[in-house]
């Protein structure tokens, strides 16, 4: 919105009090304000600063009925109480640019609906649609735009910039609009499937030696000699048990669609098919319920432990999209594979996916049970995850990369199951955070949004509403940065080039990554290395393909299966 807005009622007269203090309050006069209705004030703080004050006087009233005085270096008090009164601040613009605050006052946005449009392209369209309340003399209210939507607008909603700038909170410069819509055009990526994929690759397709496959199928014989159903359900908690069934659903997706073993496809797609009927049924450690308060999917882990962070929070809707995100890429891959072979799994399991799809990312406010795009933030251009815990700076994510996952998710699930318009509206979102994320989360040499001194460390770390904390919640740069970085990575998947372009992540690595990677000897060891692929394949399928493996480099979310397809894809592709 492009000012603070207070109405008032009754016997209310109106006060503003700053901290700081007062310096001078001036009213400024102006016929066309005073034809309008409107009174505009100027307000200087003892720090220099200098707000606009507008007040906008209700239908019947003169602006001669009303007027603000200091009553203290600290307060400014109006003159009395006036039922239906306006008062909007804004901090002052350039002489030129006060233009247009002044032939947007008395208006105010009540409510934004997001709208897209396209489905089934490769380009698609999403819409802020502001409701509004007042009047102004442009019959229009003031909104503004961060970074990222600036960039994207369409012509049309450009025309309507009015070059007003205002400082967010830890995303750049916004810019203000005088419209009540914002219309914004994204390029959707549909080449990304569920072949490895990096951006330099285009539409070629990756492939794999005689010797690479070899090796690739022995590895995977050998990482699928374990008990699959008793490892993903003796998790404690949705998430692992998610992450733990994806790993194995990507090495069913190598040994069909890339070894081409149809023998163990056909035994591993049973043995996922039983697994996934466990959470199917709710019969996991931690089974789901349906909450009637706030119309969501949670985890039963807080009712059976009394505890809101257990099963990372889940039960006070965190992170929901980062669980939900490996559950759903899991059956896209099983239904997949189960479809090429004359099977109807993904359509039997379609309540139960859907669902999870449309607690964390429901399309439409016409769904009765879930709230419109609960995690997922149109505005700000990604999803937050901290769901219904209060913090003093405001909601927060700590995983860019998981956030995505879960998008990419929704977009296989769509092509699955023949549902276009969620495929679309997964692409869309993946093109809305390749735009945000390289603005906010990942910072390349060439950022101009964040601080300068922010840029070196290449992540956000967590990302709040009102500051940027260079850590992770278990973990800090000092001892362990393999968690800062790495919890920006994981899971590397084929979309994750779309996000982290091999520019940026070569500077990361040179810069950050380089100087810790040979004290890493754990689960982060394989995602640094496998993330390395998406600009060093080379070096990527050395480590993976190397004599001297050993299993400690595994996160219990990643294979070394996929790490050899993934890295060795990529390599030739781009020989």
């Amino acid at each position: 919105m492009g000012f603070i807005t207070s109405v008032y009622y009754g016997n209310l007269v109106p006060r503003i009090n700053s901290n700081v203090g007062f310096k001078t309050l001036a009213q400024e006069q102006s016929t066309k304000l005073t034809n309008a209705n409107l009174l505009r004030y100027r307000a200087t703080l003892f720090n220099g600063v200098q707000y606009l004050i507008y007040v906008k006087l209700p239908s019947g009233k003169k602006t001669t009925d009303f007027s603000f005085k200091v009553t203290n270096q600290n307060t400014i008090t109006g003159s009395k109480a006036i039922n239906g009164l306006i008062v909007q601040y804004a901090i002052a613009a350039t002489a030129a640019h006060n233009t247009y605050y002044d032939e947007a006052a008395g208006m105010y946005v009540t409510e934004c609906k997001v709208k897209a449009h396209g489905y089934g392209g490769t380009s698609a369209e999403y819409v802020l649609a502001y409701s509004k309340s007042g009047s102004s003399i442009s019959k229009m209210p003031m909104v503004f735009a961060l970074p990222h939507i600036v960039e994207s607008v369409d012509s049309n909603t450009a025309q309507y910039n009015t070059g007003i700038s205002l400082t967010s909170t830890n995303k750049g410069e916004m810019k203000g609009f005088r419209t009540d819509t914002l219309r914004m055009v994204e390029n959707l990526n549909t080449n990304i499937q569920f072949l490895p994929w990096v951006q330099e690759m285009g539409t070629k397709a990756p492939s794999w030696t005689a010797a690479q496959l070899k090796l690739i199928s022995q590895v995977a014989n050998k990482e699928l000699s374990v008990d699959i159903n008793k490892l993903v359900n003796s998790q404690n908690s949705n998430y692992f048990s998610g992450k733990v069934l994806d790993k194995y659903a990507y090495i069913l997706y190598v040994v069909s669609d890339i070894i081409g073993d149809a023998k163990l496809t056909k035994s591993l797609l049973a043995t996922l098919k039983t697994t996934f009927a466990t959470f199917r049924n709710n019969k996991q450690f931690y089974p789901l319920m349906y909450d009637t308060k706030f119309g969501g999917i949670t985890s039963t882990a807080y009712k059976v432990s009394n505890d809101p962070n257990a099963d990372y929070g889940s039960s006070y809707y965190n992170d929901h999209h980062f669980h939900y995100g490996y559950f759903i890429h899991a059956a896209a891959i099983i239904g997949y594979v189960d479809k090429k072979a004359g099977g109807t799994w993904a359509k039997d399991q379609q309540p139960w996916v859907n669902a999870l799809i449309r607690d964390a990312a429901n399309p439409s406010p016409g769904d009765p049970y879930f709230p419109v795009f609960r995690m997922f933030d149109w505005f700000q251009g990604h999803s937050w995850a901290s769901g219904l815990f209060e913090g003093g700076d405001g909601r927060n994510e700590e995983s860019s990369s998981e956030d995505y996952n879960f998008s990419y998710a929704i977009k296989l699930w769509g092509k699955v199951t023949g549902n276009k318009r969620m495929e679309s509206y997964g692409d869309l979102m993946l093109a809305v955070m390749k735009r945000s994320m390289n603005k906010y989360f990942l910072y390349s040499s060439n950022n101009n949004v964040e601080p300068s001194n922010f840029i070196g460390n290449k992540v956000s770390g967590i990302l709040f509403e009102n500051k940027i904390a260079y850590t992770t919640y278990f973990g800090n740069p000092d001892t362990n940065p393999e968690y800062v970085h790495g919890i920006h990575m994981l899971p590397i998947t084929p979309v994750s080039s779309l996000i982290r372009g091999s520019g940026f992540v070569k500077e990361e690595w040179n810069q950050q990554i380089s100087k810790f990677i040979s004290k890493v000897n754990s689960g982060w060891t394989g995602i640094l290395r496998l993330n390395q692929a998406l600009y060093d394949a080379k070096s990527s399928y050395n480590f993976f393909s190397s004599s001297s493996w050993s299993d400690n480099y595994l996160d219990n979310g990643q294979s070394r299966t996929w790490g050899l397809t993934f890295s060795a894809g990529i390599m030739n592709a781009l020989a």
